[in-house]
């Protein structure tokens, strides 16, 4: 979901839907009629005329909402653009404290949505494989985007394997293959 900020102001500066009640609700309903859904969403910071407050309104709902996973990226001027007229007033060095602020909100949110996922099995379609590793991603991973999942032992490639997980870090997850419908480890030997 392509939020870019959440503030109503700041959301109309952009020319983007500032319904920010909808927006809760929405993302409510989503998460109550799917569980398990990852929720994913991109962020701009130092948007001109950004402020403190409306920057704080956006790192708020960041931790409220609690998104799976978050790109954030600073505003850029480009002539030609819609933005064009509003100049770029933020300075740089505000840009970038935001966008540190904000992503380390977010690796830390990322890190416990990942420790929850520590004892569960994914399915994961494997991707690469080296040096007694394969690596792969869930359904929770886009391509080249996202973490991936770790595995320990050599996989086939293109195969999606059950993996019970077994490690997290902020982006990325770590397991091992187990039995299909089985429930239990199997050593990876006989994959």
């Amino acid at each position: 979901m392509p939020l870019q900020h959440a503030h109503p102001e700041t959301l109309r500066r952009m020319r983007r839907p500032a319904n920010m009640d909808w927006v809760h609700h929405t993302l409510g309903k989503m998460r109550t009629s799917m569980p398990g859904l990852a929720l994913r969403t991109t962020f701009i910071v130092g948007y001109p005329g950004e402020t403190d407050e409306e920057f704080q309104a956006l790192e708020n709902f960041v931790d409220e909402i609690r998104f799976d996973r978050v790109g954030t990226f600073q505003f850029s001027f480009e002539p030609g653009t819609e933005s064009e007229a509003l100049g770029d007033p933020v300075p740089i060095e505000v840009k970038q404290e935001r966008f540190e602020r904000l992503m380390e909100l977010q690796q830390g949110i990322s890190l416990e949505v990942n420790q929850s996922f520590v004892g569960n099995t994914l399915d994961v379609l494997v991707e690469g494989r080296g040096d007694g590793l394969s690596v792969g991603r869930s359904y929770r991973d886009a391509p080249e985007i996202d973490g991936m999942v770790v595995v320990e032992g050599d996989l086939p490639l293109g195969e999606i394997v059950p993996v019970r997980i077994t490690g997290a870090m902020a982006y990325d997850l770590s397991g091992v293959a187990v039995g299909a419908g089985e429930g239990i480890d199997i050593p990876l030997t006989q994959i």
